[in-house]
Order: C-alpha cells, then sequence, then structure tokens
C-alpha cells in the first residue's frame, strides 16, 4: 500500500446534549464536540472527507445549529494553509459523508474538485423528512455538482467509499487502507469513540431507520479496520493516522 496519511482537522465545534449521538445514554451530559474534515494525503489525489460547516453567524441556519463556534483559525482554507500550504484550490476530490449543514456548507470553497455523494444520499436530501428539511442547506443540494455512486466504490487506489446507511438514507464512509493498518472513516453513524464499547457499536440518536442502522453498525464492526469516529475530540490525539 502506498504511504497515504489521515489527517483530522477541527473546523469548528458544536456543543450537545451525549444522547445525540449515543441513544438513551448519558442523558442531560453536555458536551463539547469537533466539527471533522477529514484530509487524505498519499493516494495519488488530495482528498478531503466533508467540507464543515457554515459560518455560525448564518442568520438561516443559526436556529438549528447553535451552540456553534469556529474561529478564524478553524476556518477550512486556513487550516489547509497552515498545515499542509495548501489552497482551496489543489483539492482534486471531495468526498461528502451526507448533506446535513455541517458536513457539507464549505463546497462552494473547492472550484477544482470533483463532489462525490451517494446517489441514495441526493435523492433523499431533495425530499427530505419535513422535520429534517432545516439540517438541510438548499444551494448544496438542488444545484450543487456533485458526481454520484451507488454503493460501494473505489475511489482511488487505497481509498473506497462504503454505503453505510442509517444516520442518513445514502450515508457513506470511508475505507482507507494504508500502508501500515486499515481505517474506517465511520462519520455521524460512529460519533464518539464511547459508542465502540458495545458491540456492535452503539447508535446516535438521529436516524431514518434503525434497521438499517443496525446492519450498518454490525458490517462496519466485521470490517477489521480501525474505526475513526465523526464527532469525538479523542481524534485529535494524534496529528495523524497511517
Amino acid at each position: 500500500m502506498s504511504e497515504i496519511k489521515i489527517y483530522p482537522l477541527h473546523i469548528g465545534t458544536i456543543s450537545r446534549h451525549k444522547d445525540v449521538f449515543l441513544f438513551k445514554l448519558g442523558r442531560g451530559v453536555e458536551i463539547e464536540c469537533p466539527i471533522i474534515v477529514w484530509y487524505i494525503e498519499g493516494a495519488g489525489k488530495r482528498i478531503l472527507l466533508d467540507t464543515g460547516g457554515c459560518d455560525p453567524e448564518d442568520k438561516e441556519l443559526k436556529p438549528w445549529v447553535s451552540p456553534y463556534a469556529r474561529p478564524p483559525e478553524q476556518e477550512l482554507p486556513n487550516v489547509l494553509k497552515s498545515r499542509f500550504g495548501l489552497s482551496p484550490e489543489d483539492i482534486d476530490i471531495v468526498l461528502i459523508s451526507h448533506l446535513h449543514w455541517d458536513h457539507c456548507c464549505g463546497n462552494d470553497l473547492f472550484p477544482n474538485a470533483e463532489f462525490i455523494v451517494q446517489k441514495a444520499e441526493l435523492k433523499a436530501a431533495r425530499n427530505p423528512v419535513p422535520v429534517l428539511k432545516p439540517i438541510y442547506v438548499d444551494r448544496f443540494i438542488h444545484d450543487f455538482p456533485y458526481t454520484t455512486v451507488d454503493g460501494d466504490t473505489e475511489i482511488v487506489d487505497g481509498v473506497s467509499v462504503l454505503l453505510t446507511p442509517g444516520h442518513s438514507e445514502g450515508f457513506q464512509g470511508v475505507l482507507v487502507e494504508t500502508e501500515n493498518d486499515r481505517y474506517f472513516l465511520a462519520g455521524d453513524n460512529i460519533a464518539l469513540y464511547d459508542a465502540l464499547e458495545h458491540n456492535p457499536p452503539w447508535p446516535g440518536a438521529l436516524y431514518i431507520d434503525f434497521r438499517d442502522y443496525f446492519e450498518t453498525l454490525d458490517r462496519v464492526s466485521k470490517l477489521g479496520a480501525r474505526i475513526l469516529p465523526g464527532h469525538d475530540m479523542k481524534v485529535f490525539e494524534a496529528e495523524y493516522y497511517s
């Protein structure tokens, strides 16, 4: 395998009750959760998983997303520049785990990237369950130029997306084969390391279909991969994973 490195990037912080990420566990416990963008280096293309959230002062979304903070040093272009010397124009591929606001609101920063999302995710986002409509941002749903894939798909050698429905209809996680190990970027399906204390991993409280969700969690637990959660501060204990 090539010398692939996976970097977690801290692109803002949200405050939530823990049971949002662990179904019926941790009620009343408020935690600080990072919005994470992953940068995958060394696979022949410069790849991001997700692009982070909106401007914290966006009046349209603010009632839904608060409390949410993102200081200037955590804005995605600034992080790419300070850590890797990259500009948004340098990114080749953006994989979108799902189309909720905190994972795709930076899409328009990357003019040269191909954006890849599951066909089922785009279809569902364009006709969402009414109660979930506020977590979608129209300009990144209806008129944005996505490349759609239908199911598990190899993107480049060592990097594949897996269709893992649960948190959303067309959620995709990312399986990365490095020189030393294999990793699964689980996103919001497994948001916290605490979920991994259960077998299969414990679900979150935001989901579309619980049966699909449990089938996904069972599948992920059998991948033989190190699971990297989607909203856990502990992922930053390592600069990168390889």
